[in-house]
């Protein structure tokens, strides 16, 4: 488990000093993975570590929300709430389409194709027995592409 925990630290290391988008986590993730596919694949997941993890992205976001911008405009959260359930309806409609023809069970396809952030699916994935493995592949894919691409077109729309 310290060979894993190592990897974690070296990976997130090199993502951040590399400049990759979310790249303490995305470089960690990547490369605790590449370790444990090679030298323990059998291991088991820790009840513990998730607890404490999903109790540490839920102090983030908390501790890092600006609500007064919630307070400052009410009107909005209808329309937030209306994005969110379309959003959804395309993420469920995506992993109905990748159970179907891509073979992808069910429950894994819900995980990689549902709206949300990459360490809450990933999880809630984790929790649920899901491929989460592949199903956070799906976000880190979109994560890293959102976040190269909408800033180029953000300076390019805002000219």
């Amino acid at each position: 488990m310290t060979i894993i925990w190592m990897a974690v630290g070296l990976g997130g290391f090199l993502g951040h000093a590399m400049r990759i988008p979310s790249g303490i986590m995305v470089g960690g993730m990547i490369a605790g993975l590449a370790v444990k596919i090679a030298f323990l694949p059998g291991m088991e997941g820790s009840r513990w570590l998730s607890v404490v993890s999903q109790l540490l992205v839920a102090g983030a976001i908390v501790f890092n929300s600006d609500v007064s911008s919630v307070k400052a405009l009410p009107s909005m959260i209808p329309v937030a709430l209306g994005y969110s359930v379309v959003m959804l309806g395309l993420g469920v409609t995506v992993a109905l389409i990748l159970s179907r023809f891509f073979g992808m069970d069910i429950l894994t396809s819900l995980f990689a194709a549902s709206p949300g952030g990459l360490s809450g699916l990933g999880l809630a994935a984790t929790e649920s027995e899901a491929n989460a493995p592949l199903a956070l592949m799906f976000h880190v894919s979109r994560i890293t592409l959102v976040l190269i691409t909408v800033p180029a077109i953000a300076k390019y729309l805002s000219r």
